[in-house]
């Protein structure tokens, strides 16, 4: 009886991640996209762009590193620049924590690959829907694991279909314009909350003060520190 019920939830687990990972993958469609046509309009190359999908695994800093490479930046630079960006996964990765102890070796070592923006969406919401659910240690690796693996397939193959596309899309591309739309569509839902407020208010003034930055880098500072101010208020006393 114990083993029927011991498959019955990892099933599950799997199904759930799946089922909440559809909608994130729909709406970061366009900035995979725009990434992949980026690589190659940028003369980085499709290779480049498609690897430094799973690599780096991030769209904020990809979309950084190409930025800098096509303006020749060096390698510290490029370094620099990405790290930057991706300071705030730092926030996430403190607010996990808890979640990584007791696990197995390889879990802790291979798992932080995933702390990105959405996968720490995901989790966070599906502990607001199911409570407790994800504090047991495996059915929070499984959750974890599924989610982080299946973005980063579809995440790849996004990119390469951008890269794929560019040859044949117009050089005002509408992409410009539907990342940032989808990311808005994606924020509006949330901002009953008063971190999600704070957070929107302050992605949209860096983004304003940043906007003569290239290809789009004013968009992902103000993305990068609005995330940030929504955490730090959300682990702020009330």
């Amino acid at each position: 009886m114990s083993i029927t019920v011991r498959h019955t939830l990892r099933g599950g687990e799997v199904r759930t991640a799946v089922r909440d990972l559809a909608p994130v993958v729909l709406g970061l469609t366009p900035f995979a996209l725009l990434i992949g046509v980026t690589a190659v309009r940028s003369g980085v190359g499709a290779g480049t762009g498609i690897l430094g999908a799973p690599l780096l695994y991030g769209g904020s800093g990809q979309l950084t590193a190409l930025t800098l490479m096509a303006g020749g930046a060096g390698l510290g630079a490029v370094l620099a620049g990405v790290s930057l960006v991706n300071v705030r996964f730092l926030l996430y990765a403190a607010a996990l924590e808890p979640h990584f102890r007791g696990q197995p070796r390889w879990f802790r070592w291979i798992a932080p690959h995933f702390v990105v923006d959405p996968v720490y969406a995901m989790v966070t919401r599906r502990r607001e829907l199911s409570g407790a659910e994800l504090d047991d240690p495996v059915t929070f690796r499984r959750y974890w694991t599924t989610a982080g693996v299946g973005l980063g397939v579809a995440w790849t193959a996004l990119t390469a279909a951008g890269a794929l596309l560019a040859p044949v899309l117009p050089t005002s591309s509408a992409l410009d314009v539907a990342a940032p739309a989808m990311f808005l569509a994606m924020l509006v839902p949330q901002l009953r909350t008063r971190p999600a407020r704070v957070g929107a208010v302050t992605a949209a003034v860096v983004a304003a003060l940043a906007s003569s930055l290239p290809t789009g880098l004013g968009l992902l500072c103000g993305i990068a520190a609005g995330v940030v101010a929504a955490t730090l208020t959300d682990r702020s006393p009330s």
